[in-house]
């Protein structure tokens, strides 16, 4: 045998007994999907300048803190104003939530219009 031949046949023993490198590891497993909340709700519809005092006040103390947040961005909307100070926000509501108890017929939008007129820069 020539001394060439011995070497490539010898070569290509020893490369077939070498280990076949793994193959990569597959990517993980994606996340399984978050359960989707059941978004079919009842509509109702709020004439949100209607709302009476009254109904303002009787809500839970969360909703009514909700409404009074919205009541508040949607007065300062209303008069023009692009900006609120947070200082003032447990006083505007605390004013507005007062003209709701002394006039619960009134609509809950006019109690909090009063107050930034009064307490409102």
């Amino acid at each position: 045998m020539n001394k060439k031949a011995a070497v490539v046949l010898l070569s290509g023993t020893l490369f077939a007994c070498a280990p076949v490198p793994a193959p990569a590891p597959a990517p993980p497993a994606p996340p399984p999907a978050a359960p989707v909340a059941d978004t079919t709700m009842d509509h109702h519809i709020v004439m949100i300048r209607t709302v009476n005092c009254e109904a303002l006040l009787k809500l839970s103390e969360d909703d009514r803190a909700s409404a009074s947040m919205f009541y508040l961005g949607y007065t300062a909307s209303r008069r023009g104003q692009g900006k609120i100070d947070i200082a003032e926000i447990s006083g505007l509501e605390a004013a507005a939530l007062g003209y709701c108890a002394a006039y619960p017929n009134w609509p809950a939008a006019v109690a909090f219009m009063k107050a930034f007129a009064d307490n409102g820069r």
